[in-house]
């Protein structure tokens, strides 16, 4: 999963409508999300996912951007970290906000 910040802003309401109930997100054991920098919208959608997945075991958060080599198709993708440095109170806080309310262990999050 891709969050592309640069191409739609989300709605004056500040959400992003996604149904994450149906059936076939009760296998998803890991999430890696690119392309995460902490909005509240962003946070909200992951924390949905983590919710309805209850086999998730792990969740990886990037903060940077897919490269695509059009030739090779999805064996060609390249992940860009932006290499962030994530400040300890921000790192806690994006962190509490996805565990408060899921039962998520905090340790099976990853933040880059």
């Amino acid at each position: 999963m891709q969050f592309d910040n640069n191409l739609e802003k989300v709605s004056a309401a500040g959400s992003l409508d996604v149904q994450v109930e149906q059936p076939q997100h009760h296998h998803l054991r890991e999430l890696v999300v690119i392309g995460f920098d902490g909005v509240a919208w962003q946070t909200g959608f992951v924390k949905r996912i983590m919710r309805a997945s209850r086999r998730l075991g792990r969740v990886h958060l990037l903060d940077g951007h897919v490269v695509e080599d059009e030739e090779q198709e999805l064996v060609g993708l390249e992940i860009l970290p932006h290499r962030r440095e994530w400040h300890e109170c921000e790192r806690l806080e994006v962190l509490e906000e996805l565990t408060d309310g899921t039962g998520f262990p905090v340790h099976k999050i990853v933040l880059e």
